[in-house]
């Protein structure tokens, strides 16, 4: 069954699944608050999404979802918390490409195990990775910046949020692709990169997309690429990867919930049916559209696959470039 084919059989059973007996250990399940721990600080895209789909658990089972946000050491401290915590589906994580991709490459050791500590329960959304340059920039697509770069070697340089950041570890990946070499400075979120590009203080920039359509609406500078497989509906204009000449790739931020392993199907089921069936109702399409997120969605196990490609992808380009995370 392909992931659209299961999000529509979810929705369409998500009533059943309500109703459905569920074994002795989750029969009762939800009979007091449950924890959705947010490894990033409040306010992010992670914690915003997580925050809308605990309203959507909270009013279908009649119980308290309860977002809390535990940051530190670029989500692992959140995910080992969940990582330990009773697999009785009273702790969830809303976790995204770090904690259970990316940082067991950057990382000496973790706390955890990404894929053994935990059952998956859905994917919800991606964000894709958006490259864009300042408006005075002597170049306007990725075929005249790579040109640019080689005639001037060294002098370019890329701003992105943060070291170890998937848009961090994707400008690697692009400079790779096209044989040129910029310089990388990291910046404390996406409020200060903005501010950096359109002051000139960086010459591109490599970050999530919603941080960026309002300033390119309002062209303060340009968009040259973005890190998906599709356009995307928000920059039509803007070219992907194949488009402009490359191999196909996406490099997206993406949210997913999941749970300590050995939290009982029933509930992780549960709970999948009726996150997917908000992904394809008028109200979830909505609010994902208002946060320039792509609707995911499907089975658990489409969850498992996509976490062992995102590990799978990312580890070679984190140890090519030799990304290590900050002390």
């Amino acid at each position: 069954m392909s992931k659209r084919e299961w999000i529509f059989v979810s929705a369409a059973f998500a009533a059943l699944a309500l109703t459905a007996p569920f074994s002795a250990r989750a029969q009762d399940w939800p009979s007091r608050p449950v924890s959705i721990l947010v490894p990033y600080p409040a306010g992010g895209p992670n914690d915003v999404l997580a925050r809308v789909v605990a309203r959507r658990l909270g009013d279908v089972l009649g119980q308290q979802f309860i977002v809390e946000n535990r940051v530190g050491a670029g989500g692992n401290i959140g995910a080992s918390v969940v990582a330990r915590a009773k697999p009785d589906g009273y702790s969830l994580l809303a976790t995204s490409t770090g904690p259970q991709a990316n940082n067991k490459f950057l990382y000496a050791s973790l706390p955890y195990d990404p894929v053994k500590d935990f059952s998956s329960i859905i994917l919800i959304s991606k964000s894709p990775i958006l490259f864009t340059a300042r408006k005075d920039a002597p170049f306007s697509t990725l075929a005249e910046m790579v040109a640019h770069a080689k005639a001037n070697p060294g002098k370019l340089n890329i701003g992105t949020a943060g070291h170890g950041s998937v848009a961090h570890i994707t400008s690697e990946y692009l400079q790779s692709a096209t044989g040129v070499k910029l310089t990388n400075v990291p910046f404390a979120g996406s409020t200060p990169l903005i501010q950096a590009l359109m002051s000139g203080d960086v010459d591109l920039v490599s970050d999530l997309i919603p941080s960026h359509i309002p300033m390119l609406r309002d062209n303060r500078y340009k968009a040259l690429l973005v890190a998906a497989l599709k356009r995307s509906p928000s920059l039509p204009n803007v070219p992907t990867f194949a488009d402009s000449g490359l191999a196909p790739f996406e490099a997206t931020a993406w949210s997913a919930l999941m749970a300590p392993a050995g939290t009982p199907e029933a509930i992780v089921n549960r709970i999948n049916a009726i996150v997917n069936e908000w992904i394809v109702s008028p109200e979830g399409v909505g609010q994902l559209a208002a946060l320039e997120m792509m609707a995911e969605g499907g089975s658990p196990k489409d969850l498992d696959a996509f976490i062992a490609a995102e590990i799978a992808k990312w580890g070679p380009i984190i140890e090519k470039a030799g990304i290590r995370a900050q002390p």
